[in-house]
């Protein structure tokens, strides 16, 4: 959540009212506050222009509850090879004033193209950030000090409506993940000035005691987080953006009359038909670009297993030698 032009800025306010945003986003948000502490994670990062991948620590309510303001950011930029991490502290002055500290790190290399070691240290006296060890910013002063009352922690994965920031909108990088192997958090003590290690997150599961999912959004972002876009995939934590149009412009059949596919609910499983013999490699897809499953057949004739696959939309695809088929599937 993170607004750098100044005109987007009155609008950076939480909402639970689900509003309807052309695109779908993820966000997951702790249970629990710290005060102070260090947070080290392994992420690979999203590439495409108009998204954002992120890391983030807050105490904020929009409704007025809670005047306090207190931000520490990290956000790769999906634009230009998704080279660039964006730092940022947000603060509130005695007047409400929403102020904001940025610096961008560019790299040499893509954040998105692998995993990487990122952290921040937030101490009473000073703000640091990092790079797969390597500190990449350090700030004390104002800031630093205002950050004095615990804050949340989050992930989120979201387009801003910001161009000029983050580029234009790369409808053809979706569905784009945001993929977090490891979350580590280590305490503050502000008298021996040591962090000390409390827990270590392998996301192996989503635990609930830790985290939920967000289903809203704010103003400036071009996503509405939906719970759905959060999942664990082989060891990680994925956020994911979509476009939940997607699937509705995809056509019946890419090559027509190839092959028929139909879903049976009494044996419940999509059987496909072809025209001709072949090496056929085979997807099913749910919605938000998630392979279900995934098998190359040797025949023109065979069929999708479907009975762990909840009720919903789905997408076929065949293909052999650069050509495809695709179809929507309805599972009921």
């Amino acid at each position: 959540m993170k607004k750098i032009v100044s005109t987007c800025i009155a609008l950076l306010f939480l909402t639970t009212i689900f509003a309807q945003k052309p695109f779908d986003g993820a966000e997951v948000y702790s249970k629990n506050k710290v005060l102070y502490g260090k947070f080290e994670m392994r992420m690979k990062m999203i590439k495409g222009g108009g998204m954002l991948s992120t890391f983030y620590t807050i105490e904020h309510f929009p409704d007025g509850s809670d005047p306090h303001w207190s931000e520490i950011d990290i956000e790769v930029l999906g634009k230009n090879n998704a080279q660039i991490m964006s730092t940022n502290l947000f603060i509130n002055d005695s007047n409400g004033n929403l102020l904001h500290t940025e610096k961008q790190i560019v790299k040499d290399f893509s954040l998105a193209d692998d995993f990487h070691v990122y952290a921040i240290e937030w101490t009473p006296t000073y703000i640091a950030w990092f790079i797969d060890g390597n500190e990449v910013r350090r700030k004390t002063g104002s800031f630093v000090t205002h950050m004095n009352v615990p804050q949340a922690y989050r992930f989120n994965a979201w387009i801003s409506n910001s161009i000029p920031w983050v580029g234009a909108i790369d409808k053809t990088a979706m569905p784009a993940k945001q993929s977090v192997d490891w979350l580590e958090y280590s305490s503050y003590n502000v008298a021996t000035e040591k962090f000390t290690k409390e827990w270590r997150d392998d996301f192996n599961n989503f635990d609930t005691s830790r985290w939920s999912k967000a289903q809203w959004t704010f103003g400036g972002n071009q996503v509405d987080f939906v719970p759905q876009n959060v999942t664990i995939e082989n060891g990680n934590l994925v956020l994911a953006i979509t476009d939940p149009n997607a699937v509705l412009n995809v056509s019946e059949e890419i090559i027509p009359d190839s092959f028929t596919a139909r879903y049976f609910s009494n044996s419940k499983e999509i059987q496909i038909m072809g025209t001709e013999s072949g090496n056929y490699k085979t997807k099913l897809y749910d919605i938000t670009g998630k392979v279900l499953f995934s098998k190359e057949f040797n025949s023109k004739n065979f069929t999708i297993p479907c009975s762990t696959i909840k009720t919903g939309l789905y997408i076929v695809a065949i293909s052999n030698n650069g050509k495809l088929f695709r179809k929507k599937i309805v599972i009921n």
